[in-house]
């Protein structure tokens, strides 16, 4: 059984002039069909554990779960504070017994099916995490730089970096992660990004890799990206 990590308790700062009494994973992405709805019931597989990060506006992740009341092993996370997306992993991680877990973020609909990325990303002893990227360049991604090996060896949150050598290959950040749990079990619980300084960090020690697809994705995280993914569903209506 795969384990998913689905960070959802972020605060939206960007998000509030969609909606400032529902979190991101409880807007409707199509007609009648949540984002929550969407990852549980159609995107993550049947035989799955399900484990929800959540912190800000939890309780109402809480009661939208079970009014839906889905067929699933579906499990809460709260940050009692504010943790960054790294954070809650490490929070989360407690609910692991699996000796790896894949993480997401609640508010990024995939094109790249979740069977794919499980094929391709496989861990071994050498790497902590294989990240999912694109070959589509994305402006506002995390940016990763990879070597001929796949190893990642430079992975900057929405920064351009400079490409001096020629053997390198520029990617974009899919915003999901294969990860091993006794990592992330083992590191204290407190405020710390993801994205930002874990992966960074475990870069420059030659411990993350990527695994490189040819898909895009649509994230909803801003008041205009939602607008836009509204006006697509109402074209294909």
């Amino acid at each position: 059984m795969n384990t998913f990590i689905i960070l959802c308790g972020g605060y939206g700062t960007r998000f509030q002039k969609v909606s400032k009494t529902l979190p991101k994973i409880l807007i409707e992405i199509k007609p009648g069909i949540t984002m929550i709805d969407w990852l549980i019931q159609e995107y993550l597989p049947l035989k799955s554990k399900i484990i929800l990060a959540t912190g800000h506006l939890h309780e109402k992740v809480f009661d939208h779960v079970n009014q839906k009341e889905y067929r699933r092993n579906i499990i809460f996370a709260e940050e009692k504070e504010r943790l960054g997306t790294g954070g809650a992993l490490i929070n989360a991680s407690k609910f692991v017994d699996t000796k790896e877990f894949i993480a997401l973020n609640g508010d990024t609909i995939q094109e790249l099916s979740i069977e794919k990325f499980l094929k391709k990303s496989k861990l071994d002893n050498s790497h902590l995490i294989n990240v999912g990227c694109t070959l589509n360049k994305k402006v506002d991604s995390g940016i990763v730089l990879i070597n001929q090996k796949n190893y990642i060896i430079s992975f900057t949150e929405k920064k351009l970096p400079t490409l001096k050598n020629n053997n390198l290959k520029k990617l974009s950040s899919l915003g999901i992660y294969r990860c091993c749990s006794n990592y992330f079990k083992n590191l204290p619980v407190g405020f710390i990004s993801l994205e930002e300084e874990i992966i960074p960090e475990l870069v420059s020690t030659k411990k993350v890799k990527a695994s490189i697809f040819d898909t895009d994705y649509k994230d909803y995280g801003t008041f205009d990206r939602y607008n836009e993914l509204m006006q697509r569903n109402i074209h294909k209506g």
